[in-house]
């Protein structure tokens, strides 16, 4: 009886040790298995372990040529390329300076050919009533003429200039002009009849030549 005393304590002292080596592993393995990373069943079952992401490759930009490694040639090369493409710049300026002065002066031709033909047409419409007052003029400088006895009027056309003579007697009737020529110092009515012989050959020539011209 004494000896299952005895040996009572050390079977319950075995037994605490044991539990506590159970306990151990068990909270050792617990430990590590929170330390690994957590994994998500997937759909199709079974563990599925987490996949790399692969890295997109940036695109690399094509670095300058280093001009210490180039060669002379080289080096030429592309200092006679800026040069030139320096000379289009200029010369494309230099066009479009052109074109803006020629626009200018184009825009200034087309005035001033506005101005002379606005001119053109006052002066026209100028001539033309300058010259209906000449005839207005004339027919009363004719018509006096022709109320005057033939020696008044010989007498004072003889004083008078050549072209105003043969204009008074051009327009007068044959009627008229005789008298008057006839009472002319016989010189000038010589010089005056020669005169208008030749007006009235221009202007029957004048017609002929207008109606021989090509249309």
């Amino acid at each position: 009886m004494r000896n299952k005393l005895r040996l009572l304590p050390v079977l319950i002292l075995a037994a605490v040790t044991l539990l506590g080596v159970k306990v151990s592993d068990i909270w050792t393995a617990v430990e590590a298995r929170a330390a690994l990373p957590s994994l998500s069943p997937q759909a199709g079952g079974g563990d599925a372990l987490p996949k790399p992401v692969a890295a997109e490759a940036a695109p690399q930009a094509k670095p300058a040529p280093d001009p210490l490694l180039m060669s002379p040639s080289e080096v030429e090369t592309l200092q006679k390329l800026a040069e030139r493409r320096q000379a289009l710049e200029r010369r494309a300026q230099e066009i479009a300076q052109q074109e803006v002065l020629l626009k200018a002066a184009n825009q200034r031709l087309d005035e001033k050919l506005a101005s002379l033909k606005t001119l053109e047409k006052d002066i026209g419409t100028i001539a033309a009533k300058q010259d209906a007052a000449d005839d207005e003029r004339m027919k009363s400088l004719v018509k006096i003429y022709e109320t005057m006895k033939p020696r008044e009027a010989a007498r004072i056309l003889e004083q008078l200039d050549m072209a105003v003579v043969l204009d008074v007697l051009e327009h007068m009737k044959e009627a008229k002009a005789a008298p008057i020529l006839a009472a002319m110092d016989p010189a000038k009515a010589k010089t005056v009849t020669a005169g208008l012989a030749d007006r009235r050959q221009q202007h029957g020539a004048a017609p002929q030549q207008a109606a021989a011209k090509p249309q």
